[in-house]
């Protein structure tokens, strides 16, 4: 998995790593749907990063 420190272009479910937070948050991005922001599952629609902060992902597809 690659960090990103800008939303990145490839959609799929990600960690967001937010500044002063102890555990990661998981967020879809889904471009179609959100265009080029991040959805987290407490309802949290967000389109930037701040300094320090990033996304690590995409999460591979579990084997079936």
């Amino acid at each position: 998995m690659d960090n990103h420190f800008v939303i990145p272009e490839e959609d799929g479910l990600y960690w967001y790593y937010e500044n002063e937070k102890d555990k990661p948050e998981p967020v879809l991005i889904d471009h179609k749907r959100y265009g080029s922001s991040m959805k987290g599952f407490n309802g949290r629609l967000q389109s930037w990063l701040r300094d320090g902060e990033y996304l690590q992902g995409p999460q591979p597809v579990p084997a079936q």
